[in-house]
Formats: structure tokens, sequence, C-alpha cells
């Protein structure tokens, strides 16, 4: 089973961020996420996101986006959690705005990691608890340790 914690560090969890609606909470990000991946600049990753976004809204419910792509500029998968300031409209399928996200930049030839990453990220934020956890964190740290937690690995 592939672990979320295994591609996340602290300095990739980012609390309280601001932003008015999808587009600028996408673009936020992808500037955190351009600081990370060196091959990549942020415009390329935001259009990356967008994209992907166009193609139908990964806005999954219960106040949760995972956007995710993939680059052939990229070797190794790169994992973003991001917690909004204020709740950001997202188009999610459940109509409710988002206060959490997780990026994931996948290289374009690991889709099946790709898939597994998603798969379990959608898993751990399906619980209430892990949701309500990284809500209620006061740093980067906590919030990584509650993942670990959850996961199994702290």
């Amino acid at each position: 089973m592939v672990r979320l914690t295994a591609y996340l560090r602290a300095e990739q969890i980012h609390l309280d961020v601001h932003a008015g609606d999808k587009n600028d909470l996408l673009r936020t990000a992808s500037v955190r996420v351009a600081d990370a991946v060196d091959t990549l600049d942020a415009d390329a990753i935001a259009e990356l996101l967008l994209a992907r976004e166009r193609l139908a809204s990964t806005g999954v419910g219960h106040g949760i986006a995972i956007p995710h792509a993939s680059s052939a500029a990229i070797d190794t998968p790169y994992v973003g959690l991001y917690r909004t300031a204020d709740p950001v409209p997202f188009d999610a399928v459940d109509d409710q705005p988002v206060r959490l996200m997780v990026v994931v930049l996948a290289p374009q030839r690991q889709q099946a990691l790709h898939l597994r990453l998603l798969a379990r990220i959608a898993r751990l934020v399906r619980s209430e608890a892990v949701r309500e956890a990284l809500l209620a964190a006061g740093s980067a740290e906590e919030a990584y340790s509650c993942l670990g937690g959850f996961e199994g690995t702290v």
C-alpha cells in the first residue's frame, strides 16, 4: 500500500492559505509547488491543474479537493496539502466550499503510482476524524504528524 507520508513532508503543508475562488487557490498552490519542483514553473503547473479542472471538478465533497495532473517534466511525485483560511467555492460534487486541498503532481510515466496516491488520499479524507484533525492542526508539523498517525507511520 502506498503511504501519503512517503511523498508529503511538513514543508509541503500550507495552512491558512488565502484564496477568493478555485482558480486563485490553484494558482497559489502552483507557486508553492514550483518552489519544490524545479523542472516546471508556476504557470505551467497552474495550466496542468486548471486543464484537469476543466474536465471535471476535483472537489470530492466534505470540503475536500484533490487537484492532480501528470507531466513528463518531473521524475518524482509531488504532494502538497493546503488548508484555506476561509472556505473557497470549488464546484465540488456536493456544492460545498473547500477547506482542504491535496495537490498531486505525478510523472507521466508513473500513472499507476499516480492512481494509487489519489486512492490513498481519497481513503484518508473520507474519514471525518482525519478531516477534523487537519482542520484543527496548529502547525504544518502537527498536520503531518496527524496524517502519519492515521497511516500508522508515527
